[in-house]
Parts: structure tokens; sequence; C-alpha cells
């Protein structure tokens, strides 16, 4: 298409200059000077369009083959072509600048082109030939404008409806047209590289005004050299009329009328240069038209000299020096951001011209590859400088984060573990002492990562230490095993542990890191596996006569890894199958720590993968070996080191001593309380700063054990108070940090600050016991007692009916916390009693099945055996939607469920008449207290002002509410206790 189009383009120019060739050659014979509008037409108008088509260029080459056969076959009138060069000037340049774009500029444009060649014609035609320039001579000027009005103004608005109503096809073969376009009116790109320059417009104007001044200088040097001129025609014609020199003439015969016209001619001529030599020479009319005529022979050379120097001067200097000062330009202004984008830009400018513009081009794109060099090391420089400044900032930010999550992780761990450490004690049932003890490793081992966690100098090398310590082989896998074993169960999947019965029993290693491998890969296996089993192998090769290489083995039947998406598998953040894996829950960073963790300890991870099938992950490590004894059947030798582990007794008894216990939390007192419970220490406690300080101007007390962070007046505070206060009963008593602040240096930070001693959190019962061995007065410690029977036995819970006592003893661990299950059951009696009779009309099986499957536990831990059967009972036919037995039997367990109302009665505070009635208006005020507790999800107060309720009797018009209240807060009920309340 665009060759089909490159030949119209040419046809049509070769065709119009053919026609302005014989224009020009006959505009003679046509006698343009006395012709009309159709002999201009014919003259001129090839010209017009030449210039308003094809440009400069174009128009100028073909005005040149015009002028020079001009030149040959017309010499006398060649300086007439000066007409058709105005003409075609004109158009051309009006037309590379767009002038045809309006009506506006058409015209103008229009209207200058007749003029001008106006003026041409005025000098050619009537100037030269009768050396007229005269006021008659302004007349014909006027006569050769409207003669040529028709022409100018036609073809102008010919090319503007050319130019803006055909379609772009039409104009894309013509040099000029293209630029009338659409898609180069839109082409910003394009219009600056065809733009021209003002260097090339700046050398063409030098060019033009040379030629015309070479023109003028020549007129005017003619008149200087026309006495030599003279001189030299005046000899030429001395020889011409005397004939050749002698030794050149050659004697012919003549007759007698030859020789008398000869004579006759010589008399003329010497006549003639008689007269020729007597003529005074001076500027008049004729060296005028001598030099205009040298003027204008001068432009139809120079003017076309000019276009082509033009566009050489564009195409190697101005283009070249265009692009690049478009380049730098932009460049320059680019702010630091786009400048980056802008110098790639410089890779694109090619310049071949093979002298000092090219070496330019060179040296421009060698300094623009040097500053982004120069940027893009500053940038680099100023990542760095903000990762720095992010780092240290993370750094800060984990400091802070790290200390706050020390006391907010440990302060619950320490009562669950405290708590389980009195089930441990107190308890005789061997079931739940596994449980118990379960409980505490998982406890321990969560701990343990904890701790690690909030070891700073760790997280600030950048790197975690491996710390070598002896571990019972056994005692890991079963915490291995305790860890999966829910929720393996959970997926109904089944659980293979092989060990290697010969496997040395105790070790030297990272037990913990060890332990965070293996469980994050068994945790990994249950993710991915729906159903068949999960294997654990244990086994070992001996490596030499100390040590061992110790081997782990996941093998599950999951879903297996593609062999594409192994890579992932240790990409942090990055989930195998996310689309199909988008309900199993966690970040995708477990095989990363794991390759982490085992890189550190020079060893690495396997893994083995079928594609639906199932995966095998393997890891073997070095591992100390302290004792070759055998682990044999490790179940079993696990129970029997759980059963040989020694029975909790205290280390001493010292019920004259007293101490004093400040902590903002209730349940880290509780559960000092309850490990001092045996020991007979007196506890007294203190919820914040300000109230311990208040106690020890009181009472002397034995030790103090203040914890750390508290609101108002954290432990710091108040132990520098404590020593300011002039009336401290309890000056020089031992104080003891008691902080769930483990970071490494803490006791040193602690007795820095005037402590005696430090006790991390979770508190451990025999740490605790120790220190008090340390620092209670010696006359009031006592040997310990290993007394596990109850002191004496709540004489409310004998009240009770309904209920086998020691089976609800046995379920609950001891007196005091079954008298509060007993008061829970009692309170939510009605709320579950009415949700089952409601899910059973309604044949809600789901939450029937869950609310009497509730009922079987709650049943059973009170001694409600009857009761717990039958809801054991009724459970099972839940679960199998046996409408009719639900229907049938749900009326009996609901009169027997609700009867418990009675038969627990004395767990409800029956005894409320000996207790003093409680004011109306401070009710009112509790229960608003309450409202705006619990809209601001703070149970644990609200708790605290119904506990503070119970020590009063409640006046009979507002029982019924209390009732519900309680009932509903032991539920947990939030939207239906702000109605109420």
């Amino acid at each position: 298409m665009k060759r089909f189009i490159w030949c119209i383009g040419i046809g049509m120019w070769i065709l119009l200059t053919a026609i302005a060739i014989y224009a020009a050659l006959n505009a003679k014979t046509l006698n343009i000077s006395s012709g009309g509008t159709v002999i201009v037409s014919f003259v001129i108008g090839p010209f017009l369009l030449l210039g308003a088509l094809y440009g400069y260029l174009f128009t100028m080459v073909s005005f040149s083959l015009s002028f020079i056969l001009t030149i040959i076959f017309d010499m006398h009138a060649s300086y007439n072509m000066a007409i058709n060069l105005v003409a075609a000037v004109s158009f051309s340049l009006f037309s590379q600048y767009y002038f045809f774009t309006t009506k506006k500029k058409t015209f103008l444009a229009a209207l200058v082109t007749l003029v001008v060649t106006g003026i041409a014609e005025l000098a050619c035609l009537t100037i030269i030939p009768s050396s007229e320039y005269n006021l008659e001579s302004l007349i014909k000027l006027l006569n050769y404008l409207g003669r040529d009005v028709i022409t100018v103004f036609g073809i102008a608005f010919a090319i503007y409806l050319f130019f803006n109503k055909a379609p772009d096809i039409c104009k894309l073969p013509f040099p000029i047209g293209i630029g009338y376009t659409a898609g180069f009116r839109k082409n910003t790109e394009v219009q600056r590289r065809l733009r021209k320059t003002r260097v090339s417009a700046k050398i063409t104007a030098i060019i033009f005004a040379l030629e015309l001044a070479l023109g003028i200088s020549v007129s005017v040097f003619t008149m200087v050299l026309f006495p030599d001129l003279r001189q030299m025609m005046v000899g030429r014609m001395d020889e011409a009329m005397n004939g050749a020199p002698a030794q050149e003439q050659q004697i012919e015969p003549v007759n007698d009328s030859q020789n008398a016209e000869e004579t006759n001619g010589e008399a003329a001529g010497q006549q003639f240069l008689e007269r020729l030599n007597d003529i005074d020479y001076k500027f008049n009319e004729s060296a005028v038209r001598f030099d205009i005529k040298m003027i204008l022979l001068m432009l139809c050379v120079g003017v076309p000299m000019a276009a082509f120097a033009n566009y050489y001067t564009k195409v190697t200097i101005g283009g070249p020096l265009g692009v690049m000062s478009d380049f730098m330009y932009e460049y320059a202004n680019a702010d630091d951001e786009r400048k980056l984008d802008v110098g790639r830009k410089v890779d694109s400018i090619n310049v071949k011209t093979r002298d000092e513009i090219q070496i330019l081009n060179d040296s421009m794109k060698a300094t623009v590859h040097a500053v982004e060099d120069y940027i893009g090391r500053i940038h680099e420089k100023q990542e760095v400088e903000k990762e720095l400044e992010i780092a240290q900032r993370s750094s800060e930010a984990k400091s802070s984060f790290l200390s706050n999550m020390s006391h907010e992780i440990r302060t619950p761990i320490n009562a669950v573990l405290g708590m389980n450490e009195m089930i441990l004690r107190e308890c005789e049932d061997e079931q739940i002492l596994e449980y118990a003890a379960n409980v505490k490793s998982a406890g321990n081992s969560l701990l343990g990562i904890v701790n690690d966690i909030l070891d700073f100098s760790k997280i600030e090398a950048g790197k975690m230490d491996i710390l070598p310590v002896q571990y019972h082989i056994g005692s890991t896998i079963n915490d291995l095993v305790n860890l999966v074993a829910a929720k393996i169960s959970d997926k109904g999947l089944e659980l293979e542990i092989n060990v290697d019965e010969t496997l040395p029993v105790q070790l030297i290693g990272d037990e913990i890191r060890i332990k965070q491998c293996v469980t994050n890969i068994l945790t990994n296996a249950v993710k991915y596996t729906e159903k068949g089993t999960v294997t654990l192998n244990i086994g070992y090769r001996k490596a030499d006569n100390k040590n061992i290489m110790l081997r782990f083995q996941v093998v599950d039947t999951g879903i297996g890894i593609k062999e594409e998406d192994l890579d992932k598998l240790f990409s942090p953040f990055e989930r195998i199958e996310e689309i199909r894996n988008r309900t199993i829950e966690g970040t995708g960073l477990g095989m990363s720590i794991v390759k982490k963790l085992l890189a550190l300890m020079d060893t690495k991870l396997e893994v083995k993968s079928v594609y639906g099938e199932g995966s095998d992950f393997s890891f073997e490590i070095r591992q100390q070996v302290v004792s070759w004894e055998p682990i044999g059947d490790f179940k079993k030798r696990y129970k029997e080191y759980l059963q040989s582990t020694e029975k909790y007794h205290e280390s001493f008894t010292a019920p004259d001593a007293e101490i004093l216990v400040v902590d903002d939390t209730v349940m880290n007192l509780t559960v000092i309380k309850g490990l001092l419970k045996r020991t007979r220490v007196i506890v007294d406690t203190a919820e914040s700063g300000k109230e311990a300080l208040e106690k020890v101007v009181k009472k002397r007390y034995d030790a103090i054990f203040i914890d750390h962070r508290m609101p108002e007046m954290d432990g710091l505070e108040t132990l520098a108070a404590m020593k300011e206060l002039k009336d401290n009963m309890s000056e020089g008593v031992p104080c003891i940090a008691l902080t769930a602040n483990a970071l490494s240096g803490a006791r040193q930070e602690y007795i820095a600050a005037g402590f005696d001693d430090y006790l991390a959190k979770p508190v451990n019962g025999k740490d605790l016991e120790k220190m008090l061995m340390h620092f209670l007065p010696d006359d009031k410690l006592q040997a310990g007692e290993s007394a596990d029977e109850e002191r004496a036995e709540n004489s409310l819970l004998t009240q009770l009916q309904g209920i086998d006592l020691q089976e609800a003893l046995k379920n609950s661990g001891n007196s005091a916390i079954l008298e509060n299950v007993v008061q829970q059951f009692l309170i939510s009696i009605d709320s579950k009693a009415d949700a089952i009779e409601g899910y059973a009309r309604e044949k809600d099986f789901r939450n029937y099945t869950v609310f009497v499957h509730a009922l079987k536990s709650s049943a059973r831990l009170i001694g409600a055996l009857e009761l717990s059967e039958m809801a054991a009972s009724l459970e099972e036919c839940g679960n199998n939607e046996d409408d009719v037995a639900i229907q049938e039997r749900t009326p009996q367990l609901l009169d027997l469920y609700r009867s418990y109302k009675d038969k627990l009665a004395a767990a409800g505070g029956g005894q409320d008449e000996d207790l003093p009635e409680i004011p109306v208006e401070e009710l009112i005020s509790a229960f608003g207290d309450m409202k705006e507790l619990i809209d601001a999800y703070d149970f644990d107060t609200a708790d605290s002002i119904m506990e503070m309720l119970s020590q009063y009797s409640i006046p009979q018009e507002y029982k019924e509410k209390y009732g519900r209240v309680k009932e509903l807060i032991s539920a947990v009920d939030r939207d239906a206790l702000l109605e109420i309340l």
C-alpha cells in the first residue's frame, strides 16, 4: 500500500513537472505579457500546485529543470522564470506552514502570492523590456494583479478544499498533504521530527541573502568593469574588421562585387567603432534593466540552491541538532523522578554525520549515562538510608512490641500453667493427671517459644542461636504427639508413630528448635491431608562413639505437591495452590522457618511428593548422646516417666508468715494464692501500687512481691515510693519483682532498681517456694506437710439434692470449684432448658444436639448422673435425627432438668436473709455501671460488680431482674444484658 501511494505521488510530480517545463518553454510563444487569465494559469499554475503539494524541495527540482531548459532553448527570456519562482516559493512556504487549514489564512496566502507574483511580472514583463519604471508601470501592476487574481485565488482555495475536505488517503501521495492528515496532527513525535529547525532556517536565509548580495554586487561591478569590457569589445571588433592576423590570413580569389561590399562593410564598421569610442558611459535605464535581469537570474539560481542547502542542512545538521536540543531541553527540565525515564530516550538518537555533530551526540550520550549512573547511585544511597531508617524504626517498634507482648502473652500463660499446677497437686484421678501433664508439656513448649522470640540479642543480630541442652527424647516425642493429636482427631485421621526402640534416650541438642521444626512439618501434613494417615517415623544412625544422626520423617496421604510448586514451599507468605487451599489457615511461613532453622543446625529438609498421593518430609540432625540406654516402647516408657515424677509436696509450711502480692491482674493473685495454699503462708493482695502503699503503713509483711507493669503507678515507681514512705512498717522487708518481662539481663536491671530479687511469670511453684524459703525468717519456717484431703468440707454442698457429691468433688477437683460450678449450672437452667425445648419443637437437630451434649457434660460435672445419662441418650437421638424419640423423651429430660432449680437452691444464695439488704439507689447505680462496662466489652469488671452484689440481700422488687442479669452474665449474652440493664 505504501509503495502504491509513493508511486502515485511520484507520477503526479513528474506530470506536473512536465507541464511546468512545457509552459516555461512556451511562455514567449504564448505571449504571457499580453495574455489573459487562461495563459497565466497555464504558465504559473503548475508551479503553484507543485509548491502547495510537494513543498520547496521537489518544487525547486522541477524549477531547476525548467530553468536549465529555458536557458538552453530561450536564453534571452530565461529571466522570466523568476515569475514562476516567486509563485512556487510563496505557495510552498504557505503550504508548509499550514496556511491552507483555514479560509482566512488561505486568503492571506493567496493575497501575498498574488502581490509578489505581480511585482515579479512587472519587473520581467514591463520594466526590463521597456526600461519603464514610472507611474504607468504601477498601472500595469494593477493589470497584472487583476489578470492573475482568479488563477492564484482559485488554486489557493482549491488546495484549501483538498487539504480540508478530501479523505486522508488522497493526501498521502503528497509530501505536504501528509501534514494535513488527522494522524499527523495527533502524532507530536512525527511533527517534531519533520519540523523546520532554526539552524537550517538560518543557513537557508544566509544562502539566500548571499545570492541576493552577489546579484546586486555583480550589477554594480559590471559598471566598474565596463571600460575594460568596452576595450575588449573594441579590440575584438578591430580584429573582426581588419581580418585575421597576418600569419592566419589566407589568399583567396574574389570577384569585384564582393570586394565592393567588403569595402562598404569595413567603412561602416570603422564608423561604428569610432562612435563606440566616443560614447560617454553612465548609469541609466539600460543599466537598471541590466541589473534587474542580473538579480532575477541570480535568484533563479540562488533560491533553488538555498532550497537544496536547506534540505541538506536540515538532514545532516539542523535535524540532528534539533533532535538533540529537544532531548536536552526535556532532560534538563525533567524532575528527578522523570529524569531517568527521559534519559533512556538518548539511546534512540542515532547520528551518523561523521563530523563534530556526531561527536557531540556521542558525548551527550556519555554525559547522560554518567548522570543516570550518578542518579542511580544517589537513589541507591537514599534507599539504603531509608532502609536503615526503617530498620531503626522497626527495631524500636520491635522493642516496644515485644516488651508489651511479654506482658500480654505471658500473663495468660501464667494463669494457665498456675491453675494446671494446682490440678497436678490436688487431683488424684490418673486420667486427669495425664491431661494436666499434657497441658503442662504444651504450655512449657509455648513458653519456651515465647522466651526465644523475646530474646532481643537474637533479633537485633538477625540470627537465632542454637542452644544445645540435655533432653529426654521420649518427652520430646510425647510433646510432638500432644501438639498435633487433637487436630488429627478432629479431622478423622490416623496418627502412626514408629520409633526405633534402640534410639538413645538422653541426648544433647536444641530440643526446642527440633520440636519447632517437626511440629511445623506435622501441622503442615495435617492441614493438607483430608483422609488417611499421618505417619511420624523417628530413627537414627550412629555417627561415632559420641554422636548419632537423629532422623525425623513425616509421611502423609494428602494432596501432594506439584513439581513446579516445590520452590514455593520455602517462600515466605506464599501458599501452594492458593485457590484450591484457600480454606486452609496459615501464613505460609512454616516451611520457610523450618528451612532456616535446619540451616542453622547444619542440615536441610528433604522433600519427596507425588501429586494426588502424598508427601514425604524428612531431615537428619547430629545429636550428642548422653546415655545410650534405648527408649524401647516410647509410649509405655513415657507413662512410666510421668508416673515416676515426684508427687507435689510443699517444701515448707509457714502459718505465721504473711506476704503481700501486688498485681493489677486478679487472676495472677489467685494463681499465687493457689500455689502457696499448701504452705499455709498468709497471702495479702493489692491490685495497685497505691493500694500497696496504704497497706504497708498498716502492717509489716515478711516479703513483698510487686508486679512491674501496672497502670497509674508501675512496680518501679511503687518500690521507690515505698522506700520514701515515712510511716512504712515494712521498711527493709525483701521486695521481689514479679513480672512477665523475661528478657535477658532483666534480673540485673531489677536489682539495680532496688529489688532484692526477680521472679519471672508464669510463676513456677517450686521457684516461688524456693525464693520464700530464702527470704522468710527462719523462725517462721516449718517442715512441709503432705496432707492432700480437704481441710474442711463446705457445709453448703451438703445441702444440695439430686447429685452424687463424691463424684462431683472428683470431677471438679475441690469444693470451692464445685460450689462455683453448681452456681453457674443453677442460673443457666431456665435459658438452656428453654433453648432445648425450642430446638426440639423446631426440629433443629443440629443445635438440639449441641445443647443436650453440653448438658450431658455439665450435669456429670456436678454429679447429676441421671440427668447426664438422659442427655447422653437424647444426644444420640439428635445425631440420628430421630424426631419421634426426641419428641417423646425431651419433656422428661426437661422436667428433670428444671427440677434442679429446687434441688440446687441452697447454692443460689438461699441464706441471703442473713445478708444486709442493699439500698435500691446503690443497686440501680450498680446496674448502670455494669451496663457501661458491658457496652465496652469489659465483662471481667462487670463480674466483679456481680460478686459484690452477692454479698447483699436483693430487694424483693429487683430479685427477678437480678436473677436474670446473673443468668445472662454467666452466658455472656451482651445484647440481652444491654437490653435488660
